[in-house]
């Protein structure tokens, strides 16, 4: 057998959380920072085994003996160096580079080296006259240097190959293909990234990995563009900020979840520095895995719009569904965490206080989703909905929790609520009809828009030729955007919805939701009229969501002791004259 190259040993140091090991085996209870269970290699009344997750290492000081998680399993197992290292890099995920393979060794390296590149590349272009426009952008929306140069921010300028060019000397086709950072057209690979302040992921070790843009175009469909999936870069697994966080993150044993960039740095500059953001991507069960490395609290701090109370509704499930304990907080206003300290009556304490009164998810959905204003039969439905995802909850104290506090919040007796609990199950298990039906339905996307995107999104899946003049823009459900991404991208290159699941990668929700729609075929002789009046509806929310944002702005300016520009005020009566038409 070949010899485990060094890579491979590093990644897997690197990305293997050893608590996640030892606590396979071991019982182990957090005392300070560390945790600590009876040791595993002799019989012991008082537990003296140690677990250190920040450092990633154990000790037993009965035995004296001590090390990483490979050496771990190499004394439980009672299994060879080379074995341990494969059976970790296998249940992660993790490629294994043999010695003797040196051009799979060495992409490793180059791609490492043309992400450093690329990251100094960004970041003096910010510094240089060429990044005048970014660092307004910057300035407007009041980051200071410190808060720049400590995430590293760049630039990446409005052209097709700049970045191509400084770095296609340096590098092979096969380096510039699987980095990530370019796309291959007609006349050879272009700059991915263009016109976008640039902001960069980093591994555990403080490697740059990938790229977030924002885009500097208010004509770009696509707002932030993440690097795609690569053998450094693997999205549902990485978050915004998480190489800067995790000690703090782990001092505070609680994590503040946001969705974007801005949002996160806005925070870490109030002194909130336990933050992370998905940066635009679907929260998923890796997602939640690769979290609770660090800590099983989260506070989710979303977007209050629709599509941010959507988000936060499925990534409380999710997390609650892998043992978290879930708060969420409502900023209300339709406010992003960003906006929410430009108004003068917010501040760091305000905020601290949003903290400690978050709502429990349950309260959270009820509350923004009206659902004490509904009538019986939609009550019925939703408290049907709910029961189906807390039934995907393992723990059976957090289990009875949700049942009880739902009981509570609706009114429901909780018998009630626990029959129909078991009802529902034996109907999955006995009704097949049924449970094809409760599989067929969307829970908790009710609004006019997530409908029309969930029935586009449809349409495309059955005819992906649909999807070629459709603007990115129209979709605010990072599901549905997500997927129609997928779609658009790769139009010329599946055949059949089961290859398109292919493309989507390791997003199992996504995966999940294409097959949910695939089922369900559209009219074909509608098609056309459908899709019509979904985008009809989607660009009246835009609209809506445009005259929300300039009121906010508006009041904001006011609240300020200044007055509105004329272009603003302007700008507002237009959109709501197009809104009674």
């Amino acid at each position: 057998m070949r010899r485990i190259a060094q890579e491979t040993i590093n990644r897997v140091l690197e990305e293997v959380d050893i608590f996640d090991v030892i606590s396979q085996y071991v019982d182990l209870k957090k005392r300070g920072r560390n945790y600590f269970g009876l040791s595993p290699f002799r019989s012991e009344t008082k537990p003296s085994f140690s677990v250190a997750p920040e450092k990633n290492m154990w000790y037993d000081f009965g035995s004296g003996q001590g090390g990483n998680a490979i050496q771990f399993l190499i004394e439980y197992e009672k299994i060879s160096f080379s074995e341990a290292i494969r059976s970790l890099a296998e249940k992660h995920s993790i490629e294994i580079i043999e010695v003797g393979n040196e051009q799979q060794s060495n992409l490793y390296d180059q791609l490492y080296e043309i992400h450093n590149l690329a990251y100094l590349f960004f970041s003096n272009n910010l510094k240089s006259s060429a990044g005048k426009k970014a660092s307004k952008y910057l300035n407007d929306r009041f980051f200071d240097k410190a808060i720049i140069e400590k995430f590293n921010i760049g630039f990446a300028s409005d052209s097709w190959d700049l970045l191509y060019k400084e770095l296609n000397q340096k590098f092979d086709e096969e380096v510039i293909e699987k980095s990530g950072l370019f796309s291959s057209g007609k006349k050879g690979f272009l700059d991915r990234f263009r016109n976008r302040i640039m902001f960069p992921f980093y591994s555990p070790s403080g490697k740059v990995i990938g790229f977030s843009g924002r885009s500097l175009s208010d004509k770009e469909d696509v707002k932030y563009l993440n690097s795609p999936e690569t053998l450094l870069f693997q999205k549902s697994k990485v978050f915004y900020g998480s190489y800067q966080t995790m000690p703090e993150i782990r001092k505070k044993n609680y994590v503040l979840l946001v969705e974007g960039q801005t949002d996160f740095l806005r925070l870490y500059e109030k002194g909130f520095k336990n933050v992370l953001a998905t940066s635009g991507t679907a929260f998923s069960t890796k997602h939640a895995n690769a979290l609770a490395k660090y800590t099983n609290r989260v506070i989710l701090t979303y977007d209050s719009d629709n599509a941010g109370v959507n988000a936060a509704i499925r990534t409380g499930y999710i997390l609650l569904q892998n043992g978290f304990e879930v708060r969420v907080i409502d900023l209300g206003d339709g406010l992003d965490p960003d906006d929410y300290f430009k108004l003068k009556e917010n501040s760091i304490l305000t905020f601290q206080e949003l903290i400690k009164t978050a709502f429990h998810p349950i309260n959270y959905i009820i509350n923004k989703k009206n659902i004490h204003s509904l009538g019986a039969s939609d009550k019925s439905k939703f408290l049907n909905e709910c029961i189906e995802e807390i039934k995907l909850v393992d723990d059976v104290i957090i289990r009875n929790d949700l049942i009880k506090r739902l009981s509570d919040e609706l009114g429901v007796i909780e018998n009630e609520v626990i029959g129909r609990f078991a009802e529902l199950k034996s109907n999955r298990r006995y009704n097949k009809k049924n449970e094809k039906d409760k599989k067929n339905q969307i829970k908790h996307y009710d609004s006019k828009s997530d409908k029309a995107q969930f029935e586009i999104l449809k349409l495309f899946i059955h005819n992906q030729k649909l999807s070629k003049d459709i603007s990115l823009s129209l979709f605010d459900n990072k599901l549905c955007y997500n997927i129609v991404k997928t779609i658009i991208d790769n139009s010329n290159r599946y055949k059949n919805v089961a290859q398109l699941l292919e493309y989507l990668g390791n997003a199992p929700e996504e995966r999940n939701l294409v097959a949910l729609l695939a089922v369900d075929v559209p009219d074909k002789e509608n098609e056309l009229n459908i899709l019509s009046d979904c985008i009809e509806t989607l660009e009246n929310q835009k609209i809506k969501n445009k005259i929300s944002k300039l009121r906010n702005q508006i009041r904001i300016i006011e609240e300020s002791g200044e007055i509105a520009s004329e272009e603003m005020v302007l700008d507002l009566i237009a959109l709501q004259k197009k809104t009674s038409k």
